[in-house]
C-alpha cells in the first residue's frame, strides 16, 4: 500500500520574516579585574617580605663564612675595662644592685657617643689633619669623606676619638651607618656600611691621609655587643683598621667590626 504526505510550501508571493542575529553580550571588564586583583596584592606582598627577609638570610650567610662563632666576646670583664678607663662606673648605693653599664632604650645614632653606651669619648688626637678620604673599591665606595673626632654619621664617616690615625701604630676605628642591603647606596652615609659583612678575606681598603695612599687588606670579619668595647683599644705592636657598623641590617642589636690589616705604605 503506498504511502503519501502532503508538504505544504510558501507562497511564491510571501518572503518569511528575518531572524536578526542577537548581538552579543559586551564583556564586562570589572568582574575579571576583581579576579586578579587579590593574586596581584599576593605578589606585592610577597616581593615586600621578600625585600625585608632575603637581606637577613643573605646577611647570616656572609656572617657564616667568617664565623668560628659569629659573635664573640673578646672583652675583659667589666672591673678590667674600667680599671682600663674604658668604662665609668656607676655608684652603687648600699647593698642595692646597679647595673654598671648604663644602655639606653633609646637613642639617637646618629651620635658616635651612643653606639658604645658607657664608655667616655676620649678627646681628638691633636692633629693638623681633620678629615681624610676612604675607599673601598669591591662596594664601589670612592673616597668617601671621614671626620677625625666628628660627633654626627649623616655626613660623614667618623674616626673614634682616640685611636690611631692612618699608618700609624695602633688600631684606627671608623663608624658609618648601614641600612637594609636592598637600599644601599654607596654615596649616602645613612647607608655606606651596609655590605661591610659581604667582605672577604684579602679584600683591599685604601686610606688617602695627608697626602698619603695607604693600603689594608681584610683580615677578619666579627661581632659584639654594645657593651664590649675593646675594640677601641690600642695596641702599638699592629697597624689595624676596623669599620664599625649596626648589625643585622637596619637594626642596632649588635655591632660589626671588619678588621683589616696595613700592608703597604
Amino acid at each position: 500500500m503506498a504511502l503519501y504526505r502532503y508538504v505544504k510550501n510558501w507562497p511564491s508571493s510571501y518572503e518569511p520574516p528575518k531572524i536578526e542575529a542577537i548581538a552579543p553580550a559586551v564583556t564586562v571588564a570589572v568582574p575579571v579585574l576583581y579576579r586578579v586583583l587579590p593574586t596581584i596584592f599576593i605578589l606585592v606582598g610577597l616581593i615586600l617580605i621578600s625585600v625585608v627577609i632575603y637581606p637577613f638570610f643573605s646577611y647570616k650567610l656572609n656572617v657564616n663564612r667568617w664565623r668560628t662563632d659569629s659573635l664573640i666576646t673578646p672583652v675583659p670583664e667589666v672591673s678590667i675595662a674600667e680599671a682600663k678607663g674604658l668604662v665609668n662606673p656607676l655608684p652603687v648605693k648600699s647593698e642595692e644592685v646597679v647595673p654598671r653599664i648604663k644602655v639606653i632604650d633609646t637613642v639617637d645614632y646618629s651620635l658616635v657617643s651612643n653606639w658604645f653606651p658607657g664608655t667616655p669619648v676620649p678627646p681628638v688626637n691633636p692633629s693638623k689633619v681633620t678629615h681624610y678620604s676612604l675607599s673601598i673599591p669591591k662596594l664601589k665606595i670612592d673616597k668617601a669623606a671621614v671626620t677625625i673626632g666628628g660627633k654626627r654619621l649623616f655626613d660623614t664617616l667618623i674616626q673614634y676619638p682616640g685611636t690611631a690615625l692612618p699608618g700609624e701604630y695602633g688600631n684606627t676605628v671608623i663608624f658609618g651607618h648601614s641600612v637594609l642591603p636592598t637600599f644601599y647606596n654607596p654615596k649616602d652615609y645613612k647607608a655606606i656600611f651596609s655590605l661591610i659583612p659581604t667582605m672577604e678575606k684579602g679584600d683591599k681598603i685604601l686610606v688617602d691621609y695627608d697626602g698619603m695612599q695607604f693600603a689594608y687588606q681584610v683580615e677578619n670579619y666579627y661581632e659584639v655587643k654594645p657593651e664590649e668595647i675593646d675594640i677601641l683599644e690600642q695596641r702599638f705592636d699592629q697597624q689595624l683598621l676596623r669599620l664599625v657598623t649596626c648589625v643585622p641590617p637596619g637594626t642596632y642589636i649588635r655591632r660589626g667590626i671588619l678588621q683589616a690589616r696595613l700592608i703597604k705604605i
